[in-house]
């Protein structure tokens, strides 16, 4: 991969913070992993010589966040405070493990805990547990 990787930084809006429910926290956290992990998806598509546009960048996202639920046994079609709590966790350890910096994971993260505070999830789960310092 490239060292010039373009990483943009998403904000969570007023509206997201509006009426939030288990399943559209589920939906603004692929938003966020969306905006967070699109550089990194596109360039693991081009070294296979594949140019992915938005869309198809936004579906192979939004299956990997599919796929944390399953791995972390959650449902994904139906989310529990708790789970999008897990599974928000794993996704942070996960965008490390994909070459994602630090204050980009950061970012995101703080932005999603306004989403799950919404929700009256509050503390850091697994996550603190796993990842004292990187």
């Amino acid at each position: 991969m490239t060292a010039n990787k373009k990483y943009e930084l998403w904000f969570v809006s007023a509206d997201d913070l509006k009426d939030v429910t288990p399943k559209k926290a589920r939906d603004i956290i692929i938003k966020c992993f969306f905006d967070a992990q699109k550089a990194t998806f596109a360039m693991a598509g081009e070294k296979l010589g594949k140019k992915p546009n938005e869309k198809e960048l936004y579906e192979a996202i939004k299956s990997e966040v599919k796929k944390t639920f399953n791995e972390a046994k959650c449902d994904f079609e139906n989310p529990t405070k708790e789970n999008l709590r897990k599974v928000v966790d794993l996704l942070y350890i996960k965008s490390a493990s994909l070459g994602t910096p630090k204050e980009v994971r950061d970012h995101h993260k703080g932005q999603i805990e306004m989403v799950l505070r919404r929700l009256g999830v509050f503390g850091h789960g697994i996550l603190h547990k796993l990842t004292k310092s990187d």
